[in-house]
This record gives structure tokens, C-alpha cells and sequence, in this order.
């Protein structure tokens, strides 16, 4: 959700955005960190921000590279979520990431199943195991830095 960067944008702690929308700090902190909120809690928080609740339920798409926060990440972080500007050099949307992680497990588990007919699909199979797993620590490193 877009919620966190409204916030800032606003200069507006977690706290203040709580009791001005008269909801608890731990449902905003649920709300930023994606989980889905409720209408009411969407309704509250519109009317504070003063959005449309249409605008609370974007996800954010690209990468804001003007912030403080990009400029002090380290380099192979930028590298890897690069974004729209060099799309064939980067991925900058978590459900990109997890798809690639769904996707790579699946055929790496597909491979391993005919590693029983075959050895060779075994390296394969093991393979695209560990793709999946690079790609789930990619994400991890996105979540970490609050890239989306």
C-alpha cells in the first residue's frame, strides 16, 4: 500500500496518524507493511490523509530514486531494483519476485520428480531449487530496505 509514503510525505508519525484516524499504532504498522485493511480502517484513513480510498489500495510500482533513503542504499541494492528506467537490468515489483520464486520452485520440484526416471534432471532440478531461493532473498533484501 501507498499508506507509508502518504505518511511521510505529510510529516505525520505512525502515532499521529493513529489517533487522528482514531485507530490503534499496530493496525497502521499492519497496513504499511501491506496486510489488508478493512473498510472502515480505509474510510478513517482517507478522510485523515485526505485521499481517496482508491488511492489507499494502490501499490506502489516503482521506486521514488530522489529520496535520502535510495541515495544511502548500497550499490548492488540499486543495482538489483534499478526499476522502469532499465526494466531488462532490474525487477521493482515484489509480486514480480514472488511469482519468479512460485515459479522457479515449481519447476525445480517438477525436475527433482524426474530426477527418479532420469539423474540428469537432477541437476536441474537442484538448480532451479536454488534459483528459487536467490529470488526469495532478493525479496528478502527488498523488504529489508523498504523498496516497495
Amino acid at each position: 500500500m501507498i499508506l507509508k509514503q502518504l505518511r511521510e510525505k505529510r510529516k505525520i508519525s505512525q502515532e499521529q496518524l493513529a489517533l487522528m484516524a482514531d485507530l490503534s499504532v499496530r493496525t497502521i504498522q499492519r497496513i504499511e507493511r501491506g496486510h489488508k485493511a478493512s473498510f472502515e480502517s480505509l474510510k478513517s484513513l482517507a478522510s485523515v490523509l485526505e485521499v481517496e480510498i482508491s488511492t489507499l489500495e494502490q501499490e506502489i510500482d516503482m521506486i521514488d530514486k530522489t529520496t535520502d533513503e535510495w541515495k544511502k542504499l548500497p550499490f548492488f541494492v540499486k543495482l538489483a531494483f534499478t526499476g522502469p528506467d532499465y526494466p531488462w537490468m532490474g525487477i521493482y515489483k515484489k509480486s514480480t519476485y514472488v511469482r519468479g520464486e512460485k515459479a522457479s520452485a515449481i519447476v525445480g520440484i517438477v525436475f527433482l520428480l524426474l530426477a527418479v526416471l532420469n539423474k540428469e534432471f537432477l541437476i536441474a532440478g537442484v538448480f532451479f531449487i536454488f534459483c528459487a531461493y536467490l529470488i526469495s532473498v532478493a525479496a528478502r533484501v527488498g523488504d529489508r530496505y523498504s523498496i516497495w
